[in-house]
């Protein structure tokens, strides 16, 4: 503490010395905030309001005398990184927290001191909305100051440190200079000011999107000079002027239009892509005369902006393209057929013409049903086989699906899946009926010995996809694929095997008409034994009252 005092007094001494020139000679190290404070109130020979003891030391060296002004703002310096900085209350300084600042500040300025101290300024904007202009700069501000804004004045209120206030009121300016409104004021000769300004405003909007105030253009016109008035960025103005200006010399409106088409069944976007391919591939002898097409997702809507007659043309086309889309319903069946059992119903209804060796469909079965002709002659035992796929029209749908019930109900046929599915004319349509199953691909044994099982995960099921294209005789164009996996378990490892089968074809059928489109054949081995209870189990005398089919 002793020290301290010494130091004092060499400072006070070398303060005196340089009174007359204001300036100071000034180092210290160690010195107390405290006595710093003191010592500033000297210099600047102002009153110094402190209500806290705030603790700590600072060092300062300098190798130049300062001015009476720069030990204030050392002061001030070091006062914040405590958290505490400096007001002036009408000639009293005083020593206050950084967040209760704007509370005690009453200095308010109309043009920025150079200070460090935390002061209050009002100032206007101009050539740009004060909420838009506030929204960007509100984050440069200290977390302890205030920013408030009036919309009548304009005006913003801050209050902040004065080098905070200043740094703000930079990108203030270059935000409005950005946005600086260019006034264009064109005078008609042959069309009247305010047969124009509706034409104009639609333009405008659909050029200029009015949500971005720089971007919005303003249209007024004065019916006793005859003349339209441009409000906007410069670039916009420019192309709406040169517009008003070739409008009339031409003399007339008439030949220029807006138009603002809602779409019903085909979205903006798709269309929109067809017109600018017509607009690429037309010519024009002045680039002016080229037609504008811009769409709105949201709404859905096209906006034509052009010579009205090219407007006409492209109104046409957007009418014929803006058509209500037909769809296609589509039932399949996919069934499996035991050839054998089929014949077994044969015998068991009486049946002709099922013999040993005669081949099965469901055209012969069906036609035995009805006593007619063949609804399909599709050989069941040839379905599928890569030199034999037929695809013929079912003429006569009940008798097919009385067949198909008939061995049902016999289990001369499964019907593995009974996909529905509908669809958009030309345009595809997928439907998948199955499951995600983890398939055993192999083991590995670690140096513990014990097998580690790895699996995949394949998704097992039935897979439709059909693209319809409906043509004018009242029939249906269907590109389909199916595909219908399956997992069958093996004896061997627990690794089961999988099976696809898959089908690509296209068919022509008539509205409502049925169709088989193919299969494949699969035999499977097996033997059946019917025996009489108890007789068929004695050893050699039972094969007298059993029978064995392979």
């Amino acid at each position: 503490m002793k020290f301290n005092k010494i130091l004092l007094l060499v400072i006070f001494l070398t303060i005196i010395s340089f009174a007359k020139e204001e300036i100071v000679n000034i180092n210290f190290k160690n010195l107390q905030i405290m006595d710093l404070v003191k010592i500033t109130s000297k210099v600047i020979n102002k009153n110094i309001l402190l209500t806290n003891d705030i603790k700590g030391k600072v060092d300062f060296i300098s190798n130049k005398p300062v001015s009476r002004d720069d030990i204030l703002n050392i002061l001030i310096y070091t006062l914040e990184t405590k958290g505490y900085t400096i007001v002036d209350n009408e000639g009293i300084l005083r020593i206050v927290r950084i967040n209760d600042a704007a509370k005690y500040n009453r200095t308010v300025v109309n043009e920025t001191i150079d200070t460090y101290q935390v002061i209050t300024e009002v100032f206007s904007v101009e050539n740009s909305n004060v909420d838009y202009v506030s929204s960007k700069v509100r984050h440069l501000i200290s977390s302890s100051a205030k920013l408030v804004t009036d919309k009548e004045s304009n005006s913003i209120v801050i209050t902040d440190f004065a080098g905070n206030i200043k740094t703000i009121k930079k990108v203030i300016d270059l935000i409005a200079m950005d946005n600086e409104k260019h006034i264009e004021i064109i005078k008609l000769v042959n069309l009247q000011a305010s047969s124009i300004q509706a034409e104009l405003t639609n333009m405008a909007k659909a050029l200029y999107n009015e949500k971005i105030e720089k971007e919005k253009v303003s249209i007024l016109v004065n019916k006793d000079t005859n003349s339209v008035m441009l409000i906007g960025k410069k670039q916009n103005v420019s192309y709406l002027t040169d517009y008003v200006k070739d409008v009339d010399s031409q003399g007339s409106l008439v030949a220029k239009s807006v138009e603002v088409i809602r779409l019903k069944n085909v979205e903006s976007k798709n269309i929109l892509t067809m017109l600018n391919g017509i607009l690429a591939n037309k010519q024009y002898k002045d680039v002016k005369d080229k037609p504008y097409v811009a769409a709105d997702e949201e709404s859905n809507t096209l906006i034509l902006m052009g010579a009205k007659d090219e407007i006409g043309y492209f109104k046409e086309v957007i009418e014929k393209l803006d058509i209500d889309r037909q769809q296609v319903y589509v039932e399949a069946k996919i069934i499996e057929i035991n050839e054998d059992k089929v014949k077994e119903v044969g015998l068991k209804y009486g049946m002709q013409g099922f013999g040993a060796n005669q081949k099965v469909g469901l055209g012969t079965f069906s036609s035995k049903l009805n006593g007619g002709n063949d609804v399909a002659t599709v050989d069941l035992t040839n379905i599928g086989s890569i030199g034999g796929l037929n695809i013929d029209t079912m003429k006569k749908g009940l008798s097919l699906g009385a067949s198909l019930n008939l061995l049902n109900q016999n289990g001369a046929a499964d019907i593995v899946s009974e996909p529905s599915i509908l669809c958009i004319n030309n345009k595809a349509s997928t439907i998948y009926v199955g499951a995600t199953k983890s398939i055993k691909t192999g083991s590995t044994t670690n140096s513990g010995g014990n097998v580690q099982d790895t699996y995949k995960r394949e998704d097992i099921g039935l897979t439709l996809k059909i693209k319809p294209r409906i043509s004018n005789a009242n029939k249906v164009t269907l590109e389909i694929e199916t595909k219908l996996e399956e997992a069958e378990e093996t004896a061997t490892n627990d690794q089961p095997d999988t099976y696809k089968r898959e089908l690509t074809t296209t068919a022509i059928v008539n509205n409502g008409e049925n169709v088989i489109l193919g299969g494949y054949i699969k035999s499977k081995e097996g033997s059946t034994v019917d025996k009489i209870p108890f007789l068929g189990d004695i050893p050699i005398l039972g094969t007298l009252f059993r029978n064995t089919v392979e």
